[in-house]
Parts: structure tokens; C-alpha cells; sequence
């Protein structure tokens, strides 16, 4: 009697689990321990499986109470996921300017009269956007052979007002410039001009109600500013030629000054150079080049600047009265018979050389060669703007920019030793959403989710969509063999 009732017990026990996944609609629960998952076979009978939140089938439904009451079902509610509207940021003049003139940001002794002081000052541009959301910098650095120029040259002027439309806080800095003529003064001028250029960003990242994104700092250059926005990113204290002194200035002009304090994030070098290719594999910073090759100025592959000039042939009088009275002034001036230097400046490596160098150590460069024009593309021979040629380069480097504000893309990827884990592996993530086709987020955080996947789902894949902390948006997605 006894073994008869056992058996009636079991026959019951499996009609109420049976009768139980016949009360719950197929589809996915949540509960306190993890997910149940009731789903109809292939013959169309009711089947359940429950699973904790890190593991497979923690125990089949035949053998326990799927009573909505007893276990506290709750229908499973995804996590939230959209894709975010495309954003193609810093590529269109959208922003109206704002425009401070005469900043200082530095006092400093002069070149050539180490008796007086002056102020280093630049004009700032800044995007109207009503955003809080941190901006990128870019520098802009004047050319004249670190003996002239300023920072209200028409085409600086222009082109900061233009990147500062797309959304950048751009700034046009002063630096000191002039120098005797020997190669120790023009080596010293140069790198003055490097620690006033540093010196300008580390004020600009202090100035907190900017909102400058201090991982997005971007250099730009013509011909000399071409020469110091190459060396904000490469030069470092190491590579400082002897001769170069060490200065008591109260400032800024320490030798110790030239640590930077940031990276910069990519450079456009307008007919610059780089005194010494060594300092090319020091970083991996993107950069893109603009230069005729055949610059009588600044060579196009290496050489001493000024070597090849002429101011008769290569300087028309019309238009360019100051920028040929410095020329003038260079190669007029002879080096002291006592001095050893043959050249004004030191040997230069230009872009032609600078492109291959960086390509060869796998850096990202992209360099447009203007055959047989002069040393500044920006002017026609009667010293007035080219603007279509002054277009193209400004719209060529914002797309260059634009495309570096991240330094890797997304890439979503499942994790070799842990296939539940899906990872992006990218700290310029702000926010991202995640989503699961035949399975189930079990965990979850900005940069990887862990996830289970129903071997009979017929699709399985794991996506994300988010955005950068430069504003632009990306989306992802990877397709899941499951056996």
C-alpha cells in the first residue's frame, strides 16, 4: 500500500510541475536568483529551465515549482538600448564665435635685450554652444622664421575663427621671436618659441571655465609655427641640443619649463620641419603635412633653410614688404669670421622626410605635396590670400582632426578565455547601451558585459552603441557561434 501511495506521490508531483509550466507564458522571467526561460519543444510541449546569473541550468523545471507566487516570476525586462544619432562633430562650421583679443599668459625677458620684459599674449576663439561638454584646443603658431610674424595675420585670424565654428577652443599665440644671426642664436630662438607655445597650453587647461578636454589638444603650424607645433608633440627634454641655455627667468623660461605637462593629440605642419628625425619615435602622435617641394625656405626634405633662397627671385616685392624685409635681413647678415657656423640655422628635416620617417615607425601621416609652387601655399605671387588653396588645407586638416579626436575606434570583441564576457577595451567611453539577440545580460558595466546565450535561439549576438567623451557616437556589433 505504501509503495502504491509513492508512486501516486510521483504521478503528481509531475502532473503540478507539468500543470505549472502550462500556467506561465513561454517567454523569460526574472527571479531572485537568476532567469527562468519556459519555451515550447519542437513537439510543442511546455519546457522550463532556470539559471543562475554566472552559470548555465541550475535546475529543470520538472522538479521544481515554477508557482509565480512561490518563486516571485517577474517578466524579464531588457536593459534599455538605442542607437545614438550619428554624430559627425567637429566637421561642420555650426557655432557662433566668440573672439578675446590680447590674452597674456606669460612675462618674460625678451630675445635680444635680457634687460626688458615683455608679455606673451594670443587671441582666443571659443565655440557659442551652450554645451558642457569639454571642447577640444587647437594651437595655432605663426610663421617668419623666428624673427617676425604675430598672431593677427589675416590667415591665422580666419583659420582659428573657422576651427573654433566646428566646435574648438583655438587659440593664436604670440611667441618671442628674433635672434643674431649664428646658429647657436636661431637654435635658441627656436626653442624659446617651443617653451612660450607649451607655456600658453598650460595656461589654457588652468582656465577651467573653458572647458578644455586636456586629452585633446591639437597643434598647428606655418613654416616656424610649423617648426614648434612639430616639436610641442615629438621634442622632449632629452633631445635639447647643449647650446641651448638654461635661462633664470621667474617664469617660464627655464629649460625645465619645456616638460610639457600634456600630450598632444595631432599636429597639421603647414611647410614645417624637425631639427632631428630621432625625435619622430619618441610618441606616436597623427600628423598631416602641407608643403611645395621645391620650398626655397624650408626644404622639403633636408637641408639648411634659407639655403636656396634667393629674395630677388623668390620674394616679389608686391604684398610681402614685411615678410621680405626678414628675409632680407637673414641673408644679408654675415656669420662673425670668429665663428665656426656656416649656416644660420641648423640642418632641418622637412615634410617630405618627416612623412616617410613616420610611416616607417607606424605612425599615422598623411602628407599633400604642391609641385613646383612657392614656400607660403596660403598667398598667390602678389601677396594676397589663395583662398581656394587656404580652403582645401583648412577643411583637409578639420578632417583630419575630426577623425583623431578618438585614438581607437570601438571594437566590441568576445573574450578568448571567457566567451560569456564581451569586452571594448576603450577609456574614451563616456556612456554605451548593450544589447542581446538569444540571450541575456547577466552583468554589466561601461566597458564589458557578461552574457548568456540560448543554445536553441536561432541568433545570437551581442551589440553596443554609445558615446565618446569627445560628443561623437559609435555602434558595434559581433555575431556568436553557439554550440
Amino acid at each position: 500500500m505504501k509503495r502504491i501511495c509513492n508512486i501516486c506521490l510521483c504521478f503528481l508531483a509531475a502532473f503540478l510541475a507539468f500543470a505549472c509550466v502550462r500556467s506561465v507564458e513561454p517567454g523569460l522571467y526574472s527571479v531572485k536568483d537568476g532567469f527562468v526561460r519556459v519555451y515550447l519543444d519542437s513537439l510543442g510541449n511546455p519546457k522550463a529551465l532556470m539559471y543562475r546569473d554566472t552559470s548555465s541550468v541550475w535546475a529543470d523545471t520538472v522538479s521544481v515549482d515554477l508557482k509565480a507566487e512561490k518563486l516571485a516570476l517577474k517578466p524579464y525586462e531588457a536593459p534599455e538600448f538605442h542607437l545614438f544619432p550619428l554624430r559627425e562633430l567637429y566637421r561642420d562650421p555650426v557655432y557662433k564665435v566668440g573672439e578675446t583679443q590680447d590674452v597674456v599668459y606669460g612675462r618674460v625677458v625678451q630675445n635680444l635685450d635680457k634687460d626688458r620684459r615683455m608679455d606673451l599674449k594670443m587671441d582666443l576663439y571659443v565655440p557659442y554652444d551652450g554645451s558642457t561638454v569639454a571642447r577640444p584646443l587647437l594651437v595655432m603658431l605663426h610663421g617668419g622664421a623666428f624673427r617676425g610674424g604675430n598672431k593677427r595675420d589675416s590667415s591665422l585670424v580666419e583659420w582659428c575663427r573657422y576651427f573654433a565654428s566646428l566646435g574648438f577652443v583655438a587659440a593664436s599665440v604670440d611667441y618671442r621671436h628674433g635672434y643674431r644671426c649664428r646658429q647657436k642664436d636661431t637654435d635658441e630662438a627656436m626653442f624659446r618659441a617651443l617653451k612660450d607655445a607649451n607655456a600658453a597650453v598650460r595656461f589654457l587647461l588652468n582656465r577651467d571655465s573653458l572647458l578644455i578636454h586636456s586629452d585633446r589638444i591639437f597643434t598647428a603650424g606655418v613654416d616656424a609655427g610649423g617648426i614648434t607645433a612639430l616639436n610641442m608633440a615629438y621634442m622632449r627634454e632629452e633631445n635639447l641640443p647643449e647650446i641651448v641655455t638654461e635661462e633664470k627667468d621667474t617664469t617660464i623660461v627655464t629649460r625645465q619649463s619645456l616638460l610639457r605637462g600634456f600630450d598632444v593629440r595631432a599636429v597639421a605642419n603647414l611647410w614645417g620641419a624637425v631639427p632631428d628625425t630621432a625625435i619622430l619615435s619618441n610618441a606616436k602622435i597623427p600628423v598631416i603635412s602641407f608643403q611645395s617641394d621645391e620650398d626655397s625656405m624650408v626644404p622639403f626634405k633636408a637641408g639648411h633653410p634659407f639655403d636656396y633662397l634667393e629674395v630677388e627671385e623668390d620674394v616679389p616685392e608686391d604684398g610681402w614688404e614685411v615678410f621680405r624685409s626678414i628675409l632680407e635681413s637673414i641673408v644679408s647678415i654675415f656669420v662673425p669670421e670668429e665663428s665656426e657656423d656656416v649656416h644660420v640655422f641648423r640642418e632641418m628635416y622637412g615634410s617630405g622626410i618627416i612623412h616617410r620617417v613616420l610611416r616607417r615607425l607606424g605612425t599615422s601621416s598623411e602628407l599633400y605635396t604642391y609641385p613646383g609652387m612657392r614656400h607660403d601655399l596660403f598667398l598667390r605671387d602678389d601677396g594676397t590670400v589663395d583662398f581656394p588653396m587656404y580652403d582645401e588645407i583648412k577643411e583637409q586638416t578639420a578632417s583630419f582632426f575630426a577623425s583623431r579626436m578618438v585614438v581607437a575606434p570601438v571594437s566590441l570583441r568576445q573574450d578568448t578565455e571567457d566567451p560569456q564576457l564581451f569586452i571594448i577595451d576603450n577609456s574614451e567611453v563616456e556612456t554605451c547601451l548593450w544589447h542581446v539577440e538569444g540571450g541575456v545580460l547577466i552583468g554589466k558595466g561601461n566597458d564589458a558585459v557578461r552574457v548568456l546565450l540560448f543554445p536553441d535561439a536561432p541568433v545570437h549576438s551581442v551589440s553596443v552603441s554609445g558615446v565618446y567623451t569627445s560628443g561623437q557616437t559609435f555602434y558595434d556589433t559581433v555575431t556568436v557561434d553557439v554550440e
